[in-house]
């Protein structure tokens, strides 16, 4: 708990926008997280990584991004093929829940063992894991809080996902 992980929770909790955002997100949680859990846990990755699916995602099977990022855990069709999802025109199993949370603690898993730490793993499925390589040695830390020249949305990717976290407690 910090500074940036209380204000994200007083943003979820003390603002209207994100107290909608929030109860949307864990309208569908009641259905989701039981589903998710075990295969993280089966995966041996930190079953609150279901969290980040929440944040990615809103826990929408149907979300897409900008970058053409989809389903639950965003994946984009590169990283999905390298994690055996098939992506086509006629069907794409990143909107599986299943199938895309056992992709996504395969690749947590990978980005911890790589980097060491949860939150740069984390930090890495949201930026790349070599932008987080390259500010990690050209900060001299493996502190995630030291690395200043993160991308913005990756700063604070870290405090929403504690922030979830902790509302769900």
């Amino acid at each position: 708990m910090n500074a940036k992980v209380q204000s994200v929770i007083d943003y979820f909790t003390g603002t209207e926008r994100g107290r909608k955002a929030i109860e949307v997100w864990f309208s569908r949680a009641g259905n989701m997280i039981p589903r998710l859990k075990p295969i993280l846990r089966e995966q041996g990755v930190p079953e609150d990584l279901v969290y980040l699916a929440m944040i990615e995602s809103g826990f929408r099977n149907d979300a897409r991004s900008w970058a053409r990022a989809v389903g639950p855990w965003q994946f984009i069709y590169s990283t999905a093929k390298i994690f055996d999802l098939e992506a086509s025109w006629w069907y794409d199993e990143r909107r599986d829940p299943e199938k895309a949370t056992l992709a996504a603690a395969r690749y947590l898993r990978q980005l911890y063992e790589h980097l060491g730490d949860w939150y740069l793993a984390i930090a890495g499925y949201n930026c790349g894991e070599g932008r987080v390589w390259r500010e990690r040695r050209r900060s001299s830390s493996k502190d995630f809080w030291r690395l200043k020249r993160l991308p913005r949305q990756t700063r604070h990717y870290i405090p929403t996902f504690l922030a979830a976290r902790r509302i769900a407690e």
